[in-house]
């Protein structure tokens, strides 16, 4: 499988796009998810949530359980849990909630490992480290 490159794209701007050239969280992310298949890595990426105008759909999402800032990533590494919170290598902020979860990931035990990753580069080193140790 191939690594993706990047190539800025010209997405609609708005007021809440930057207007550099630094990849899209989800692009790396795409980028990520082709490496580890590549490594033959056990992963999914978490759906925290789901756009949609729909308030039946976000009230669902809600009473089925979905809550905000669990990581973008969750892989099995030798026997470690870890989650990579995807950002961009720009202009990415962790949440509040995020920086919850990651706390309380950490927290958990020594086999369970949280992250942020400020784009790709930064994810593979993570993930690289974890299947050299």
């Amino acid at each position: 499988m191939k690594i993706l490159k990047y190539k800025p794209i010209n997405r609609r701007q708005n007021n809440n796009s930057p207007t550099n050239n630094t990849p899209y969280e989800d692009f790396d992310q795409t980028r990520i998810a082709s490496y580890l298949e590549e490594k033959k890595l056990k992963f999914t990426s978490i759906p925290n949530s789901t756009y949609t105008k729909s308030r039946w759909q976000k009230r669902k999402n809600t009473e089925t359980g979905l809550r905000p800032g669990l990581p973008d990533l969750l892989i099995i590494i030798k026997n470690k849990l870890i989650f990579i919170e995807m950002k961009r290598e720009k202009g990415g902020v962790v949440s509040d909630s995020q920086k919850a979860w990651i706390e309380a990931l950490n927290d958990i035990s020594v086999d369970i490992k949280a992250h942020v990753a400020k784009g790709f580069e930064e994810a593979k080193k993570i993930i690289d480290y974890y299947i050299e140790i």
